[in-house]
């Protein structure tokens, strides 16, 4: 029966790492042939998240150790240290690339100085004092809660980031960043409570969950982030299943109805007054996809979702200084779905109306 155990355990550690380093692989050395001309643009964070995958060779005291207390911990110390700090970079490098990741590298070093002598400990090196323990803990945990704090700071950021991108361009489902930072943000944050829950229970069968966990994450994470030959397929109730629009030209009377739904969002519902709004928002309320959604706007004669936007607020925004000359501009800009009454006074000059105040 402990035989048994002891295979269960290891062979979970084992594939953990066999997956963690066919990611590795798979990170720095494979290009789709769709993506390689502008891979690195694409995917710039391809070699941080490699870097995360190679890391996990760093579990092999524990692999060659199972069952052992000392190698357990430090192998629990490592995850819950160096996924924090590497998945912070990994960030930086995707959403904001060439800000900072020099000096974020530079956090790595309370994590090593805590780390190498429980290293050390684990592969029998060294003998720490009776209760080295106790200060090994309290030491991870004080890291810890630092990279903790950077990584809800973080996501943070990318919120921000993202309504300012919104606010300034519109940015819909075809701007993958914008996109993937909505769904991804929060997730470091959510790892790092699932290694300090693993930290901190210090128990084989929640290491062996975490395996199990990861393994699987880590194979849909590598599908998901490189799969070149996905298709959208849409549908339509007169002409069936088809491939992406620009290969069904038949169906302009669904783009003339999607038109019409669309103009009626705008001047019924008048949908442009919500703030931090994206394609994806009126997406949902139609119930169709970016392409067609694009050409709907392009029938309505607006030559993009952010000049569809904007000439609705700024002519709302006007219609409000008419009826309310002594109205404040911030409250103007907040009723039209303006963010600040800066990003009013944008759109205004970006139809040739000057500011607000002096249009009022």
């Amino acid at each position: 029966m402990r035989d048994s155990i002891y295979i269960i355990l290891y062979s979970a550690n084992l594939a953990f790492i066999v997956t963690h380093l066919y990611g590795w692989l798979l990170k720095w050395f494979y290009r789709p042939k769709a993506y390689s001309e502008h891979f690195h643009e694409l995917f710039p964070a391809q070699k941080a998240v490699g870097v995360i995958y190679l890391l996990q060779l760093f579990e092999l005291p524990y692999l060659l150790q199972i069952g052992d207390s000392d190698a357990l911990l430090y192998v629990n110390a490592f995850s819950l240290l160096f996924f924090s700090i590497q998945m912070l970079i990994m960030c930086e490098g995707y959403f904001f690339p060439g800000k900072g990741r020099r000096i974020h590298r530079i956090l790595f070093l309370p994590a090593i100085v805590v780390l190498v002598p429980m290293f050390c400990q684990a592969v029998g090196l060294i003998h720490l004092p009776e209760g080295w323990r106790v200060w090994a803990e309290g030491g991870v945990s004080v890291i810890f809660l630092v990279y903790f704090c950077l990584s809800i700071r973080e996501a943070l950021k990318i919120r921000d980031e993202v309504r300012r991108s919104n606010e300034e361009r519109y940015a819909d489902s075809d701007d993958f960043p914008v996109e993937f930072a909505n769904l991804i943000r929060w997730v470091p944050t959510l790892v790092l409570i699932l290694l300090a829950i693993n930290f901190y229970a210090d128990d084989v069968w929640v290491k062996f969950g975490r395996d199990i966990l990861f393994i699987g994450a880590n194979v849909w994470f590598c599908i998901l982030t490189l799969n070149p030959w996905r298709k959208v397929v849409v549908q339509c109730e007169q002409c069936g299943p088809s491939d992406p629009l620009e290969q069904c030209d038949p169906c302009d009377h669904r783009f003339d109805d999607l038109a019409q739904r669309l103009e009626n969002l705008l001047s019924e519902e008048e949908i442009y007054t919500e703030q931090h709004i994206t394609s994806n928002t009126i997406m949902s309320r139609l119930g169709t996809n970016s392409k067609y959604l694009a050409e709907a706007i392009r029938l309505l004669g607006y030559s993009s979702f952010y000049d569809m936007i904007s000439q609705h607020r700024v002519r709302h925004a006007i219609s409000f200084i008419h009826q309310y000359p002594d109205a404040l501009l911030a409250d103007i800009a907040e009723q039209c779905g303006f963010s600040s009454q800066a990003s009013m006074a944008k759109a205004f000059k970006s139809q040739g109306k000057g500011t607000p105040s002096s249009y009022r």
